[in-house]
């Protein structure tokens, strides 16, 4: 209860000290928030690019129906495989002839149709890797019929690489956000610390132990992170709202809100930790 007591005491008298650091952590969750949003929405258009991957496997010309169907079979029972689709060579050539139509010359010149039957393979989630990928692909170009199997190597190797990027980027800017805002609350709340000078050495004279000299301190900490990271929070959701009118995007809203609170005490707390006993530390000198 001194805690408490003394914390809630220091934030009404320490007004502005305490309204500067909830506004540092505010700022810095804000913009931690931002970056948030933009990262799960990356990732969101990531993910429907991976869901598009597919392995064309190409057929022999002459392959029966009933090969064909032994062959679907064979190949959807391969681990990671989710669909297998047959494209016979007429509806092939319906299909290029869709796609060819600003070109009829060339639909002309074709006297034959040049086009294999295949099959269009997508994969489960969680498959969509370049070596899972290649590893699917291997085992169906082993079976007998099958021509050829094609998957876009360069495409899904541009894809994987795109993918640990922004992993390695959203690790830095995390990392980089996190240090920034914890020196900055742990400056601000030092300065606070400072200016109750008296307070301290009298709580220290009359046997007071660290311990009770820290803790309002740290709950102060807690209290201000907790504050800078509902208003953040808040803050992002209204901008949500209003942006809706003019564009559409993937919101998380109870994870960020949960994420930014918790991350706004954790600044809190490692900031007034830090500068309390930093002051403490220096004091005994």
């Amino acid at each position: 209860m001194f805690s408490i007591r003394e914390a809630f005491i220091g934030l009404r008298r320490n007004g502005l000290t305490a309204f500067i650091a909830v506004g540092v952590i505010f700022f810095s969750l804000l913009i931690f928030g931002l970056f948030l949003v933009g990262t799960f929405n990356l990732f969101g258009i990531i993910r429907i690019a991976e869901s598009k991957v597919e392995i064309d496997a190409y057929l022999s010309d002459d392959i029966s129906l009933k090969e064909v169907n032994s062959l679907k079979s064979k190949i959807s029972k391969i681990v990671g495989v989710k669909s297998v689709n047959y494209l016979s060579k007429e509806r092939a050539m319906e299909k290029f002839k869709k796609e060819m139509k600003s070109a009829p010359e060339l639909l002309k010149a074709l006297e034959t149709n040049p086009l294999p039957p295949s099959f269009k393979i997508s994969v489960e989630e969680g498959y969509n890797s370049l070596e899972d990928i290649k590893k699917i692909s291997n085992k169906i170009r082993i079976f007998e019929g099958v021509e050829d199997v094609q998957y876009g190597e360069a495409w899904i190797r541009r894809l994987d690489k795109l993918v640990k990027i922004l992993f390695l980027f959203d690790v830095v800017i995390g990392l980089v956000i996190s240090f920034a805002s914890i020196f900055v609350v742990s400056n601000t709340i030092r300065l606070t610390v400072i200016s109750r000078k008296e307070s301290i050495e009298v709580m220290k004279l009359v046997g007071a132990t660290d311990r009770m000299v820290r803790s309002p301190f740290m709950l102060e900490g807690v209290i201000e992170g907790g504050v800078g990271g509902a208003v953040s929070a808040g803050i992002l959701y209204g901008l949500y709202v209003i942006s809706q009118k003019f564009v559409s995007y993937f919101f998380p809203t109870n994870i960020l809100f949960g994420a930014l609170v918790i991350f706004g005490i954790i600044l809190g707390y490692i900031g007034s930790r830090n500068a309390v006993k930093t002051y403490l530390v220096g004091g005994e000198g």
